[in-house]
């Protein structure tokens, strides 16, 4: 009887077990795990917005050895390489809304996620303190 009883408790526990492991859905996922990695800088869209609010924007196109690295550091660091002697450290901080805050010496960014998958991740930014106001559109891919 208590073989049998421990048999049970046995199985019960393994039930509960397996059922409590359930894997996280993509799409409930944080940002922050989202973002997380190095991503290939495809195109920047740079929008300068004049003093009655009419837009200009400049594309910039990179090539595959562009990037920009969100790592899993207690700072949250993130490194952005455009070309052979632009290089820039900062460190970025999620908010619960989805969007984010980049921090490089040469400017801040509040940035808005527009799209984001395994594959593709595209946010903007505004520039923060500029005046005409700009915008930075980021389009990002694995």
């Amino acid at each position: 009887m208590k073989q049998k009883l421990v048999l049970a408790g046995m199985m019960l526990f393994m039930v509960a077990g397996f059922s409590a492991c359930k894997k996280q859905n993509k799409a409930t996922e944080p940002l922050r795990t989202k973002m997380l990695g190095k991503w290939q800088v495809n195109k920047i869209d740079v929008t300068t917005y004049n003093t009655s609010g009419t837009p200009t924007t400049v594309t910039t196109s990179y090539t595959a050895s562009d990037y920009m690295d969100f790592k899993d550091t207690e700072s949250d660091d993130v490194e952005l390489s455009l070309g052979t002697n632009n290089r820039m450290l900062g460190f970025y901080k999620v908010r619960i809304n989805d969007s984010f805050f980049l921090d490089f010496s040469q400017k801040d960014l509040e940035c808005t996620t527009t799209l984001i998958g395994d594959k593709e991740f595209r946010f903007t930014g505004t520039v923060v303190g500029s005046s005409p106001k700009v915008t930075e559109t980021y389009y990002l891919s694995r």
